[in-house]
């Protein structure tokens, strides 16, 4: 089995240029890093894990924490995060969390045993702040995904909802859309609540008065159900805007089982972009979200926070925007005006 000496001699550097290479520390130069890295490969070199733990201090891995991290929308920004640290050395380990109490036990098993050099939390429903003292109190870097950074030394990725949802709305309103309804997501759900602010934001700056609103959860179900209310009600809603796209496909085959046509009875869009939303029928009118490049840029962060000075990162809260699109397909009528 090949050592660092034999990797050093082959590359004709020092062993403390190979580790360096290895761990990524200190400045090597180019040339020089291709040598140590062809070595590297010629001679199957395994770097020896418990010896780079106690060389640098760092396990080389970064946990991750999401409420779901089964459902489709999580996993595209896990597979984006995957593909980035699989370039630069490291590993992760994940673990699934429902609620608040668990989120706060899953950060603290891998903060206190020192099994990660750096943690990705998503907690779009986050209320509890205690959360955001961790990456002070244990010293450790963390990125959290769709929640507002609320003290200094955390780091925040989220989506431009606000924008997007105001966007979406106009858009619907340039197709003659007055009475608009708008399917909230789950309670507490920072996304859910940017996104509404936008929908409010551009009926208030269009003239028109009073919203017609339903509750949902982020599910078909919860969208089948909403769009039967507003169908019933009153309001009488000629567009239907969903928090999310799941909401909006269920919402789509609520009103073809009241016997009404999408788009030509009532429009309806939601927001995501999820894969099935141009499969369906019509296709779905949506908002965007690249969730793999959103995970490749959560961990590009993260790594530049596990490689930087802690202190550069303790005295102010940063918030990170990512924009989206608009995608107009059939769902909401602007194909067949």
């Amino acid at each position: 089995m090949a050592t660092i000496v034999d990797v050093a001699k082959l590359a004709g550097v020092s062993t403390a240029t190979v580790s360096r290479v290895i761990n990524e520390t200190g400045n090597v130069r180019t040339a020089t890093k291709k040598k140590v890295l062809a070595a590297v490969k010629e001679l199957n070199f395994s770097p020896n894990h418990s010896a780079q733990v106690l060389q640098t201090k760092q396990t080389k891995t970064i946990g991750m924490i999401f409420p779901d991290a089964s459902s489709i929308y999580f996993y595209e920004i896990i597979r984006g995060i995957i593909s980035h640290v699989n370039k630069h050395g490291f590993q992760i380990i994940i673990g699934s969390a429902h609620d608040e109490e668990e989120e706060l036990k899953t950060a603290f098993r891998f903060l206190n045993g020192r099994s990660v050099d750096g943690l990705v939390v998503m907690a779009p429903s986050l209320t509890n702040g205690e959360l955001f003292t961790l990456p002070i109190n244990h010293n450790t870097p963390i990125v959290f995904i769709s929640v507002p950074p609320i003290k200094a030394g955390t780091t925040s990725v989220v989506l431009d909802n606000f924008n997007s949802a105001y966007e979406m709305t106009e858009h619907l309103i340039r197709l003659g859309h007055k009475r608009i309804a708008f399917i909230h997501g789950s309670p507490n759900n920072y996304d859910s609540k940017r996104r509404y602010a936008g929908y409010l934001k551009s009926l208030k700056d269009n003239g028109i008065s009073g919203s017609i609103e339903a509750e949902g959860n982020f599910t078909e179900d919860s969208g089948y159900k909403a769009c039967q209310q507003l169908i019933k009600s009153k309001e009488n809603p000629t567009a239907i805007f969903a928090a999310n796209d799941a909401m909006a496909i269920g919402a789509i085959e609520s009103a073809k089982d009241q016997k009404l046509k999408v788009p030509e009875d009532i429009a309806i869009v939601g927001f995501d972009d999820i894969s099935t939303s141009q499969y369906i029928t019509p296709a779905l009118t949506t908002i965007r979200v690249p969730l793999y490049k959103m995970g490749q840029l959560v961990c590009k962060t993260l790594l530049h926070k596990i490689r930087s000075n802690p202190a550069e990162h303790l005295n102010a809260a940063e918030r990170i925007v990512i924009p989206l699109d608009l995608v107009i397909r059939e769902s909401c009528g602007a194909k067949i005006k």
